[in-house]
């Protein structure tokens, strides 16, 4: 109500300012100095348009500010225009335009006596403080102190400052603090000369060190061989070049301007030092004037938003400054594409299988991160807020960075819709799972799968799937496996303590053993994102959501109420501070172009799932008799008696089945004595026969 009250007051105010100036330049304009005034008597009718009023205004203000009240008209018509608007800046304004008034008198008291001229006069007010400055010093000190005044209303009115204006005709190299006039001092605007518009562009990204292992081959299809898949190429993604924007310094300069504006309405005085233009939003850097608190200006994020426009302005502090972060919308955003991001050099030269895009910061620069750091990731954000994209994305980003042999995905889909476009990839597991009854199964086979990892790995004497690797041959080497969730709502609502608890074990142990978690819901309530599932995911993206409850149900702060959607999101990493993010796009076209790339060099394995499959029905019965042994067990042990000696990669290759099925195999074998004692890491076992 007070904010109501108190733009009704800014537009009468500004509403008489106008007509004021309209009454005062029609009385100068036809003024006669034989009309009625109050030092002359004359029974002559009035031949000012605005009457023996006008005539008797105008005889006033040119007796006592002579030619000075023809600028009043435009002083005023300028206040009262900035006061329609909201803008006005209250202090500078108000002093500038005291100071110039002041003054101006006097300059044209001194041009009328120096030229000894009538055309223009200062007005009794002029010639008084004239001679009041030239009897006690002398006609040299009545100048300077007249035209030092002057330049100073001009100076807080526009500003202007005499040590930034520049002769250098070169502007500055791409990538350094730029003016926003490439040099110039910024005139007509209430931003201070230096003012600076940060262009940034990617900061080059340290070489990593090559791990000592990165896993090449795991099992492969006989469509699909080692030295045979070729990873798809950016070209095969779309720029969309022509929704790209970028605001002008012009622009940039009056944003500024009229945020600070606002600000001063909201008496939050300060100054604004710098503009990051981003590809969605810009960043500008406030400063507060002493003694205004941080908090205030937090405060008033929802005021500036209506002030300016309607438009979600969001405040927040910056890591490692001073300054606050006042990030407004762009008034045209532009498209960030897939393509920049995988063609990037941040993502070209992370050596990680597991790097994920997201997008670009807030400055344009590339975001990637990799998954086997975070290590699950939780997403969540409203119907239509760009959640489904960003998984899209994610998912293009494994296709375009690792083998079939080196990361297997489980999607899990309840929707039907997002997933199954990736239905026949070489790096599924599993078909695409639809059902949450089965979500839910193949969530336990998962538990099954990593502790059957960790009994490897353990046996090989290594702490995580790394070292495993580092000790095997590649044929019994594992590959990563990220299980994707697109909705957790429907499975939670379906079978919730199964479901929760399965997805809180893996989080809570499956890093070690290769397995990672990204999980998407629509629905951020605290019945679907449990307090134990988000404490087990440090990595969590929030994209726009309705509220602040919402907000701090996903990041435990608020803030995602105020993005923009349509990709805008809010990701908070471990150890880090929430970054703002805006999402790599990738549409369906695309993604048909690179999957059907995919699919043409071979067909999904589902040998490890089924394997889990026969895994977790064995384990509901403790008797491991002859009868219940695999369907080739026999044929295998023909086979190594036929060799002399047998391993789990060569039953691999000779019956095409998976890693899990052959070292069960081989274990068997182990128990009935049919192979001798281990030879070392990837080395074939003697065969005994009885």
């Amino acid at each position: 109500m007070a904010e109501v009250v108190r733009g009704i007051k800014y537009e009468i105010k500004g509403l008489a300012a106008v007509l004021l100036a309209l009454f005062t330049a029609t009385s100068l304009l036809t003024y006669n100095k034989w009309d009625p005034s109050p030092f002359t008597y004359t029974d002559i009718t009035a031949a000012n348009y605005c009457g023996i009023a006008g005539s008797y205004y105008a005889d006033i203000l040119l007796s006592f500010i002579g030619s000075g009240a023809f600028i009043l008209p435009f002083f005023l018509f300028y206040y009262g225009l900035r006061r329609l608007i909201g803008s006005v800046k209250k202090k500078e304004n108000l002093v500038g335009s005291f100071l110039l008034l002041v003054t101006l008198p006097m300059v044209f008291a001194l041009v009328s006596e120096t030229f000894n001229t009538l055309a223009v006069t200062g007005g009794l007010y002029g010639v008084v403080l004239i001679n009041v400055l030239k009897k006690p010093f002398s006609p040299v000190f009545a100048y300077i102190v007249t035209l030092s005044v002057f330049y100073t209303s001009i100076a807080i009115m526009l500003p202007i400052n005499l040590t930034s204006i520049s002769f250098r005709r070169n502007p500055k190299t791409k990538g350094e603090p730029i003016p926003a006039t490439a040099g110039e001092t910024h005139k007509d605007n209430g931003i201070e000369p230096d003012f600076k518009i940060i262009k940034h562009k990617e900061e080059p990204l340290e070489d990593e060190k090559k791990p000592t292992v990165t896993v090449r081959q795991f099992k492969m299809t006989p469509e699909v061989r080692e030295g045979q898949y070729t990873l798809p190429k950016a070209e095969l993604l779309s720029s969309n070049d022509t929704e790209k924007y970028e605001l002008t310094r012009e622009e940039l300069i009056l944003a500024a301007d009229i945020l600070k504006n606002r600000l001063s309405d909201f008496n939050v005085e300060g100054r604004i030092s710098q503009a990051h233009p981003g590809p969605v939003i810009t960043m500008y850097e406030f400063e507060p004037a002493p003694g205004v608190k941080i908090s205030k200006v937090v405060s008033l994020s929802d005021d500036l938003g209506r002030a300016m426009g309607g438009i979600k302005v969001r405040v927040s502090l910056i890591p490692g400054k001073t300054p606050i972060g006042i990030e407004v919308p762009n008034e045209k955003r532009s498209v960030v594409s897939l393509k920049e991001i995988i063609a990037s050099d941040r993502f070209v030269k992370k050596s990680s299988l597991l790097t994920l895009c997201m997008g670009k910061d807030i400055y344009g620069n590339p975001i990637v991160e990799d998954l086997a750091r975070m290590p699950h990731l939780l997403v969540a954000g409203t119907t239509g807020s760009g959640k489904s994209v960003a998984i899209n994305s994610m998912i293009m980003s494994i296709l375009f960075k690792a083998k079939p042999s080196e990361v297997k995905m489980l999607m899990v889909d309840p929707k039907l819709l997002e997933l199954s476009i990736y239905e026949g990839i070489p790096h599924l597991i599993s078909n695409v799972i639809t059902s949450p009854k089965e979500a839910s199964d193949a969530l336990k086979k998962m538990l099954l799968e990593m502790e059957r990892r960790y009994r490897l790995i353990a046996g090989q004497g290594a702490r995580n799937i790394e070292m495993f690797n580092a000790s095997v041959t590649d044929e019994e080497k594992l590959p990563y496996i990220i299980v994707i969730i697109d909705e957790l709502a429907d499975l939670m609502f379906t079978a919730a303590k199964n479901v929760e608890d399965s997805i809180v074990r893996l989080a809570q142990m499956a890093r070690a053993s290769g397995i990672h978690l990204i999980v998407a819901t629509q629905r951020p309530s605290v019945d679907v994102i449990t307090g134990i599932i988000k404490a087990n995911f440090p990595s969590r993206v929030a994209f726009m959501v309705s509220s602040k409850v919402d907000s701090r149900t996903i990041l435990d702060t608020h803030g995602a109420e105020k993005l923009l959607g349509r990709g805008d999101m809010l990701m908070l990493s471990p150890g880090a501070k929430i970054t703002r993010v805006h999402g790599a796009f990738v549409d369906e076209s695309e993604i048909k172009a690179v999957v059907d790339f995919v699919k043409s060099q071979g067909r999904p394995d589902y040998s490890i799932f089924e394997d889990l499959v026969m895994e977790e029905a064995q384990s509901a019965d403790t008797e491991n008799t002859v009868s219940d042994k695999d369907d080739v067990y026999k044929d295998v042990i023909r086979y190594a008696q036929t060799m002399g000696e047998v391993s789990i990669s060569s039953i691999q290759r000779r019956f095409k089945i998976g890693y899990n099925r052959a070292a069960r195999i081989m274990d068997m074998l182990d128990e009935d004595g049919l192979v001798g004692p281990p030879k070392g890491a990837g080395k074939p076992r003697d065969f005994v026969s009885n």
